[in-house]
Formats: structure tokens, C-alpha cells, sequence
């Protein structure tokens, strides 16, 4: 029988699967079995909530003329609540790999404890443990949660997506929050090298007005050398300021501020960078909305020349998106995106200069549904 059940699961779709394993408790909890308490009191709840969103779209780009419609991902998001201890978390996505299929991966994973341990009597701060979103910057992750389709040359190149390791947060009162974490390098769910990356934000809200916060990070990250067997070892600094500004109602202005540098161990060259954003939100109508996003992102090298400390080379990149968004109904979302980016490149090589200049027109269509 064992043996029979196991190869019905493995012929099963994993999505599937994690509804069944997700939902198991759920109804036992639910039937008054599972609990630690047999009268059904447990302090602990036994519900594993689950939610999500699916979101498709269509692009076309001016490049090479192409155009295409899409399943761009779709996230199963499972929670479960612990009571006064605490809570768990899990995030699965299946994403387009852009050639017609798709990966799964897992976004989020972690447990989250409350230090004070359900003594419910003063302020505690929140231990958080596994992988989670990078607390780092003004756009979030998720396409329900953002106002435009793409995210910003900020949130591509200048930030960690999602970061595995330690996190500290507490709430000090009168609106000011501060974070702690000690992880991995960007992205990297597995980290070998000795030392780990420290970072941190402080920030500040007002009921009314909005908020700003204060990131940094920094300590070592590694990554794979194309086409070789080897790891690159560098040092990583990052420092953003993320502005949020609510001065009227239906109104929503963002900002940010990046800097950053890369100091690879092996080389006496590194990488710098220096953008900001700006975006506003309004809201027209209960149904309908406009965004307008502008990015500026410059990247440039520099190494020891015989003439000294020099730019190597330059890459300047702009981009302008505008973004009518529509809320059909409750959990379902639809919005279209034109956007321009612009990009120059400047290389000096000994006296002589080389200047490169590229325009791109994106267009896309997107609907998401929250469940």
C-alpha cells in the first residue's frame, strides 16, 4: 500500500502535492485532531493559510520586433501561525525561463520567532531565520504588489533580490524600525566563503506623510567566472535611501538612492556604481490609475593604469516608463506598460575614446489575480 501511494505522488504534479501536504493539517485541525490539547485549546493554531497570484502577459519589443504572450509566473504562498511564539513561511514559484517552460523554485522559506516568547508584556524584537525577501529598497518583489510591470534599473543591478541567513527586527516606537541580518552573499541560497555579509535599515513612518529608510550592506560575495571551474571572490558595499511620500489622498510619490562597489580579492580593479529613482502613483478613480517611473543607473570600472587610478570604461543607462493600471475587481489587476530605456557607453583605451549609444522600446500588457 506504501509503496502504491508513493508512486501516485511522484506521478502527481508538485504543485499538487504541496496543496495536499498543505491542506493535511489544516483538516485535522479543523476535525480536532493534531492538537497537542485533546479538548482543542491548543495555543498554537494548526491552519496553514494559503494564498497566492497568478500573473500572464504580453510584450513586445522594438529591438527585433518581437512579441509574445506569456505565463509569467505563478506563486503558492503557505503560511502557518504559531501563536505568540511565532510563525512559518514558505514561497513557491513557478517562473518563465523565457524558452517556453518554467522553474521552481522556492522565493521564500523561513521561520520567524518572537524573542519575548509570549510574555506579551513590553517590546521584543522578531528573530527571522531562512530565506527571504532582501528588506532593502522602495519596489517589492511580487508583480500584485508593484504599480508598473518592470522594475526599476535599481531593483535589476543595484540590490539583492532575496537573501538567506539571520534577521533581527524591532519596533522602537514613535514609527522608527530597525532590521539587522547577517547572510549570504546576493542570492545565494549556499555560501562557502568564510566571511558573510552584514547589513541593515533604519527607517522612519509617519501615519499620514509616508516614510524614508537608511540600507546598508556589506561583506564578501561569490560567484562562478563564465566558462571556467573558478569562483570570484569580491568585496560588496551597497548604500540606498528609499523615500516614500503620501501627500494627498490617492497619491504616491517614491524615491531612491544607490551607490555601490565591487572589489574583486584577485584583481586591482572594481566596479562602481551611482542611480536613483523617481515614481509617482495616482489614483484617477476606485478602478483606474496612472504610474510614471524615471531611472537613471551609471556603472564605470576603474584599475591602475601607468597613469594612476583611471575610468576604464562607462555605462550610462536611462529609462522612462509610464503605467495605466486598472483594478477589474477584487484580487484581479490588469496594467500596460510603455517604457524607453537609453544607454551609452564610453571606453578609453590609452588616449583615444569610444562611444556607444542604444534606445529600446518595451511594450506589455499584464493582468495578475490574487488568491
Amino acid at each position: 500500500m506504501c509503496t502504491y501511494l508513493l508512486r501516485m505522488l511522484r506521478r502527481m504534479p508538485a504543485w499538487l502535492v504541496v496543496l495536499m501536504i498543505a491542506a493535511f493539517p489544516a483538516a485535522a485541525q479543523e476535525n480536532g485532531g493534531g492538537g497537542t490539547d485533546p479538548g482543542g485549546d491548543s495555543p498554537v493554531s494548526g491552519l496553514v493559510e494559503i494564498s497566492g497570484f497568478v500573473d500572464a502577459s504580453y510584450t513586445y519589443n522594438n529591438t527585433d520586433d518581437a512579441n509574445t504572450f506569456g505565463l509569467d509566473q505563478v506563486e503558492i504562498d503557505l503560511s502557518r501561525n504559531l501563536g505568540d511564539i511565532g510563525s512559518l513561511r514558505a514561497d513557491l514559484e513557478w517562473v518563465s525561463d523565457g524558452e517556453g517552460g518554467f522553474t521552481l523554485d522556492a522565493e521564500q522559506g523561513y521561520m520567524t520567532l518572537d524573542l519575548g516568547l509570549g510574555r506579551g508584556e513590553g517590546n521584543y524584537p522578531t528573530l527571522t531565520f531562512g530565506k527571504f525577501n532582501a528588506p532593502i529598497g522602495f519596489e517589492l518583489l511580487d508583480a500584485p504588489d508593484m504599480y508598473q510591470y518592470s522594475h526599476s534599473l535599481i531593483f535589476s543591478d543595484g540590490l539583492p533580490t532575496n537573501l538567506t541567513g539571520a534577521m533581527l527586527a524591532m519596533d522602537l516606537g514613535g514609527g522608527i524600525d530597525v532590521v539587522v541580518h547577517l547572510t549570504n552573499g546576493w542570492d545565494q541560497n549556499v555560501d562557502t566563503n568564510t566571511n558573510k555579509m552584514i547589513g541593515g535599515r533604519l527607517g522612519y513612518s509617519h501615519e499620514k506623510l509616508g516614510g524614508i529608510g537608511f540600507s546598508a550592506m556589506r561583506g564578501d560575495h561569490v560567484e562562478p567566472l563564465l566558462g571556467t571551474d573558478f569562483e570570484l571572490v569580491s568585496n560588496l558595499t551597497v548604500y540606498d535611501i528609499d523615500l516614500t511620500l503620501t501627500p494627498a489622498p490617492g497619491l504616491i510619490i517614491g524615491g531612491e538612492y544607490n551607490n555601490g562597489k565591487t572589489e574583486p580579492k584577485v584583481s586591482d580593479s572594481d566596479i562602481n556604481w551611482n542611480g536613483y529613482m523617481v515614481m509617482a502613483h495616482y489614483r484617477l478613480t476606485d478602478v483606474m490609475g496612472l504610474t510614471g517611473r524615471y531611472d537613471y543607473f551609471t556603472t564605470y570600472s576603474s584599475a591602475t593604469l601607468r597613469t594612476g587610478r583611471a575610468k576604464v570604461h562607462t555605462t550610462t543607462r536611462q529609462a522612462l516608463t509610464i503605467a495605466p493600471t486598472f483594478a477589474l475587481t477584487d484580487g484581479l489587476g490588469f496594467l500596460m506598460e510603455l517604457r524607453r530605456d537609453f544607454s551609452v557607453y564610453e571606453r578609453i583605451r590609452g588616449s583615444g575614446e569610444r562611444e556607444d549609444e542604444e534606445s529600446m522600446v518595451n511594450l506589455a500588457f499584464e493582468m495578475t489575480y490574487s488568491f
